[in-house]
């Protein structure tokens, strides 16, 4: 019992009190905070950001490339040491403004053009996807939260229907009319129940924490959430209602990659391509065997030069085809698991239909059952402080009590996590701009 004592003691001090700088949060409150918060989004907007880059440094590739050009080669004149004077000239010196510009490249800048964009779409759409599952995660959260401050309540209500029944379970003993048995039963219960609120105290801060981690905020006690878990609006129907799967965000993500993997397939069919650019460079060029002349007998180093360049593969023993049938079978994977996320889309949506409307049936009996065990309460209470029960009749119409709250409880949580379940399955996606 000490240590039951200090963990009450511990709830006690850990928990907010009344007019002490209380903090109220709504839902709207706490989505707000997370998104502001999530390093998980910042992570998203820059990875959009480094595609778009991307793109952009690949279009700089189709304007003319300009560099500079220094450098000298020393070579030995034979006959002591050198290579054929003829083909060397004894070095070279120069020192140029070099131009390249493509002319043709057989469409392959253009296709991964087509890559960043399509890539640049997918992030965007995987962006949402961030925010979606984070909105996911702090209904969740927000819902436990709630579904725990409300256990709470209602084990705080047990706890002081138990002691105001053992209240009269003692007055009868002392006057004579319940035994030390009906005492130590009611004495026993209530014992338990001040346990079971503890715990449900303790829940309820962990909850609360768990709460605010997803914020993405620190521990505070003084948080206090302004809802309840009552018949939220918005509830899906019971229909699927012309749900489509292939709509979703997650099939548009996984489609867009499969875009992308068709057009790495075109990128690397094209390597049989030719590619055409053109070159020019002006500055100063000369051999070593001119500059060991007589300055007047020198030529001039000045001028420039201009070409057209071809290059295209004539054999390379299949590996570009090898290489193609590589990124087909990857494409065809990706259809395939496109295939499996699709069915199990499909599947979670009817699920988490008939979960839902199985847990308002569920809550429509429940809410009967509470009328009737409550009633069943104060009649067996009524008839035991008459002599016209047992003790044990009493406590046990107390638990069924408690017993179908904390099931409306549970139900009633169950359905808005359900609901916010189907919220994000059902989120659509962006396509093409």
């Amino acid at each position: 019992m000490n240590a039951m004592r200090w963990l009450c003691l511990c709830l006690i001090l850990c928990a907010p009190h009344p007019g002490a700088g209380q903090t109220s949060l709504s839902l709207d409150s706490c989505l707000v905070l997370a998104r502001r918060n999530s390093p998980q989004i910042r992570m998203a907007d820059n990875a959009v950001r480094a595609a778009d880059l991307a793109r952009s440094e690949l279009n700089t590739t189709a304007l003319p490339q300009l560099q500079a050009v220094i450098d000298g080669i020393y070579i030995p004149v034979p006959p002591k040491y050198g290579y054929d004077p003829a083909i060397t000239d004894g070095g070279e010196v120069r020192g140029l403004a070099s131009l390249r510009q493509s002319v043709y490249d057989g469409g392959v800048r253009g296709l991964k053009s087509d890559q960043f964009s399509v890539d640049i779409e997918r992030l965007e759409n995987e962006r949402r996807l961030v925010g979606l599952d984070l909105t996911l995660a702090v209904k969740q959260a927000f819902c436990e939260s709630l579904r725990a401050r409300g256990e709470v309540a209602l084990q705080q209500g047990s706890v002081d229907q138990l002691e105001g029944y053992l209240g009269l379970v003692r007055r009868l003993y002392n006057g004579g009319s319940a035994s030390a048995t009906d005492l130590l039963k009611s004495e026993i219960q209530t014992s338990t129940a001040h346990l079971a609120l503890a715990k449900a105290r303790e829940a309820s801060l962990g909850a609360l924490f768990a709460l605010e981690e997803v914020m993405g905020i620190s521990p505070d006690t003084s948080v206090t959430l302004a809802d309840s878990l009552g018949e939220a609006p918005g509830y899906p129907p019971d229909s699927e209602g012309g749900f489509d799967p292939a709509s979703t965000i997650d099939m548009t993500v996984a489609g867009m990659l499969v875009r992308r993997a068709m057009l790495e397939e075109d990128i690397t069919r094209r390597e049989r391509f030719p590619d055409i650019s053109l070159f020019a460079d002006a500055g100063y060029l000369t051999s070593g065997d001119n500059l060991r002349l007589p300055v007047s007998e020198r030529l001039n180093g000045l001028g420039y030069q201009v070409g057209l360049g071809i290059q295209f593969p004539i054999l390379n023993w299949g590996a570009t085809g090898l290489r193609t049938e590589q990124k087909e079978v990857a494409t065809d994977d990706l259809r395939n698991r496109m295939e499996i996320l699709r069915r199990s889309i499909a599947s979670d949506a009817v699920r988490l239909r008939v979960q839902i409307a199985g847990a308002r049936e569920r809550l429509g009996l429940l809410r009967a059952n509470l009328m009737k065990a409550n009633d069943n309460y104060i009649l067996t209470k009524s008839k035991f402080a008459a002599g016209a029960s047992l003790s044990l009749e009493v406590l046990s119409a107390q638990q069924a009590l408690t017993d179908v709250r904390l099931a409306e409880l549970q139900t009633l949580a169950d359905i808005r996590s359900c609901t916010a379940k189907i919220e994000r399955l059902n989120a659509r996606g962006e396509g093409p701009r």
